[in-house]
């Protein structure tokens, strides 16, 4: 199971498997999976509108209801979210033909695997935590280091160094809240390549290097080729 990230052609959300019916709100980490009315439809070949009907129909099913813009002609319609109780519910109630019954596996199968991925990020980003709390107590014990100055252009540097982008440019390319927790919106191989740069600035601050000689010591081209060089080996 592939950990990526890429948005849905209906830009309604997440689709993290990459299948086309299970979604989730953002990238982050800690999003619940949800599927459509429109997804429904489409992938158990019924008319969206039956499936609509059949959540009004039905009060224990308290969907939420956002509006889109049609692709083709630009108006507005009105698409229906569903969280998998309540879409395995809805599904249930269809006819069974053989196409709802394969599509019925399907949908629950690829809830259980967002939520494995989700929780394998979630894993990850936990293990992680000692390496940040071990970069704050090895700024914090470093004399060269500005307090929380240095540790701030610290943390740009490193996401710069593992991730190829500026924390600024992640945050506008995910669409990541002001304040949010970046490690939230991390992939667990992101993950694991900002701890790999995190270790390697913690035994620089070990040395009692100053932020700029600790910049002119691991710049983004020295490090790949470094990376290269092991990977090699």
């Amino acid at each position: 199971m592939k950990d990526v990230i890429k948005y849905d052609p209906f830009n309604i959300g997440f689709d993290l498997l990459n299948i086309g019916f299970v979604f989730v709100k953002s990238n982050s980490e800690n999003e619940e999976p949800f599927t459509t009315s429109d997804a429904i439809a489409k992938n158990a070949g019924v008319d969206e509108e039956s499936v609509k009907s059949l959540a009004r129909n039905n009060k224990g099913v308290s969907r939420f209801k956002i509006r889109k813009l049609h692709a083709k002609n630009g108006r507005p319609r009105e698409i229906f979210i569903f969280n998998e109780q309540q879409a395995i519910f809805i599904i249930t109630l269809l006819r069974n033909t053989s196409r709802v019954i394969k599509f019925k596996y399907n949908l629950s199968v690829a809830f259980v695997n967002t939520r494995k991925l989700l929780d394998s990020r979630k894993l990850s980003h936990e293990q992680s935590k000692p390496v940040s709390k071990s970069l704050g107590e090895s700024i914090r014990d470093n004399p060269n280091m500005n307090g929380s100055h240095d540790y701030a252009n610290l943390n740009k540097l490193i996401y710069k160094i593992a991730l190829n982008t500026t924390t600024n440019q992640l945050r506008k390319q995910r669409n990541i809240p002001k304040g949010a927790v970046l490690a939230d919106y991390l992939t667990v191989d992101e993950q694991q390549a900002v701890n790999k740069v995190k270790n390697a600035v913690i035994a620089l601050n070990g040395l009692n290097m100053a932020y700029a000689d600790i910049k002119n010591a691991i710049t983004p081209k020295q490090y790949r080729l470094l990376e290269k060089v092991k990977g090699d080996e």
